[in-house]
């Protein structure tokens, strides 16, 4: 059993088209907010820092060496606020195409990787996918990740659960039509390894996508136990403590 609560942020939000500079500032913003209310981990939607842009994500795949932005100002906002930040984007590769990744940004002023396992249909004439799981541990906590088409092959949560892992943090694009589906494999996925799922989902358009929001958390029997309705700016503030999630809603 565990015995140190963990609190996450779920950042619901809009990404303006390519612009890393104004998506990161407002990435910091939100980081800052997030503290202030408690969190030890934020998360944003995937590929936040560009938008879900993949015919742009060549031109714009990060350079994640420890001296480049916006590895910088996002490990600078980890250490000043004392909180996790993971935020999503392109990642360089040593190929043509680059990867759906996220940078984690840790308080001690180390940033690590993932890169997403699994693409959607499409995904791949823009992106290659990452062969390695990644999973934070914090405060006596495994928390492991998933960048969207992650959760919909159950190998990947399952291959979670058999690490130890006691959450399942995702961020997503979903749409209106999707959501009904994506949310019930979500669903599924907390009753099938009995841990809690966490999912961060866009505000607004991108890519052509109109995201629904809706950001939530699942129990470990699946239950929604936190959950923006819309598709407005907002903040799911939710606490693991021994498998049981609490949580608000703040909106931003």
């Amino acid at each position: 059993m565990k015995s140190s609560d963990v609190t996450f942020a779920l950042v619901q939000c809009p990404a303006v088209k390519g612009r890393i500079d104004l998506n990161l500032q407002n990435h910091l913003k939100y980081v800052a907010l997030a503290a202030a209310n408690g969190a030890d981990i934020v998360i944003f939607p995937e590929l936040s820092l560009t938008g879900y842009e993949p015919e742009l994500a060549s031109d714009l795949a990060l350079d994640t060496s420890a001296d480049a932005d916006p590895v910088i100002p996002l490990s600078e906002a980890a250490q000043t606020q004392g909180v996790i930040v993971v935020s999503g984007g392109p990642l360089q590769s040593d190929g043509t195409r680059p990867y759906i990744g996220a940078l984690i940004s840790y308080p001690s002023g180390i940033t690590e990787l993932y890169r997403k396992q699994h693409l959607h249909p499409g995904e791949s004439e823009y992106f290659i996918a990452g062969n390695e799981s990644y999973v934070i541990s914090y405060k006596g906590q495994q928390i492991a990740l998933a960048i969207c088409a992650d959760f919909c092959n159950p190998d990947h949560s399952a291959e979670a659960k058999a690490a130890g892992a006691d959450a399942y943090l995702c961020s997503v694009l979903i749409s209106e039509n999707g959501f009904a589906p994506d949310s019930q494999l979500l669903q599924s996925r907390a009753r099938e390894n009995v841990f809690p799922v966490l999912m961060t989902n866009y505000s607004g358009e991108t890519g052509g996508w109109k995201s629904c929001g809706k950001s939530r958390v699942w129990s470990s029997d699946g239950e929604v136990i936190i959950a923006s309705e819309g598709s407005e700016n907002s903040m799911v503030l939710c606490t693991l403590s021994n498998g049981k999630v609490s949580g608000k809603i703040l909106d931003i």
